[in-house]
C-alpha cells in the first residue's frame, strides 16, 4: 500500500504535539500519546503519566477530575463519563469500547438528563476507579462508584456493578469471579522496567 494516498482513512494516526498537552493538560508525564481524533475535555481536569496512551476516538470527559497514571492504554472507543472523578493507576489496560462511568442519574426524585436545569434533576456522581495492572476488556461497562482492585481481569462483556478484589478475574453479567490472577511475574516485570 502507498502510503502517500489521498484518503485519510488509510493514513497512519498523528499524535498531538507534546507541548500542546504540556500546555493544556493538568499534568503530562514523559513520552505520553495522545492521538488526534479522541476527545479530553476539559483538559485542565486530566492527568497523565508517562508513557500512557490514548488512541484516537477515545472520550475522557473528566468531570470533577481524571487521574491517569503511567503506562496506562485506553483503547478506540473507550470512554469516561458522568461528572464524577476517574482514577486509572500504572500499568493499567482499558480496551476498546470499555465505558468508565463516573455518575447516572437517579430514576427516582427528579427530572433526568442534562436538557433539565441542575436544580430539577437528581444525579448522582461517585469515585471510580481502577487499580494499577488491572486489565478491563473489550466492551464493558465500570458502573460509578466502583473500586476494581490491583492486578483485577474484566472479562469482555462485563457489567461491573460492585467493588472487585485485587488479582481476581471476573466474567459475565452477573459478574462472578472465575479464577485468581499470579501476581508475582506482573510485578516482577513491572521492578526490571525499572521500578516503576
Amino acid at each position: 500500500m502507498n502510503d502517500d494516498n489521498q484518503y485519510g482513512e488509510f493514513a497512519a494516526g498523528t499524535l498531538v504535539p507534546r507541548e500542546i498537552l504540556a500546555r493544556e493538560l493538568r499534568a503530562c508525564g514523559n513520552e505520553v500519546k495522545v492521538y488526534r481524533g479522541c476527545r479530553l475535555v476539559p483538559p485542565d481536569r486530566i492527568a497523565i503519566g508517562d508513557r500512557s496512551q490514548i488512541d484516537e476516538f477515545v472520550r475522557i470527559y473528566a468531570g470533577e477530575g481524571v487521574t491517569i497514571g503511567r503506562h496506562v492504554h485506553f483503547a478506540f472507543l473507550s470512554s469516561v463519563s458522568g461528572g464524577g472523578t476517574c482514577e486509572v493507576g500504572d500499568f493499567a489496560g482499558i480496551a476498546a469500547g470499555v465505558r468508565l462511568l463516573t455518575g447516572t442519574e437517579e430514576i427516582e426524585g427528579g427530572l433526568t438528563n442534562p436538557t433539565v436545569p441542575a436544580e430539577f434533576r437528581k444525579v448522582r456522581r461517585g469515585r471510580t476507579v481502577v487499580g494499577a495492572h488491572a486489565l478491563v476488556f473489550t466492551n464493558s461497562v465500570v458502573l460509578p462508584g466502583v473500586t476494581i482492585g490491583e492486578g483485577a481481569i474484566v472479562a469482555a462483556g462485563s457489567v461491573v456493578h460492585r467493588d472487585l478484589a485485587p488479582w481476581g478475574i471476573y466474567a459475565g453479567n452477573p459478574l462472578v469471579q472465575v479464577g485468581v490472577r499470579d501476581r508475582v511475574p506482573i510485578l516482577a516485570a513491572a521492578a526490571a522496567l525499572g521500578g516503576e
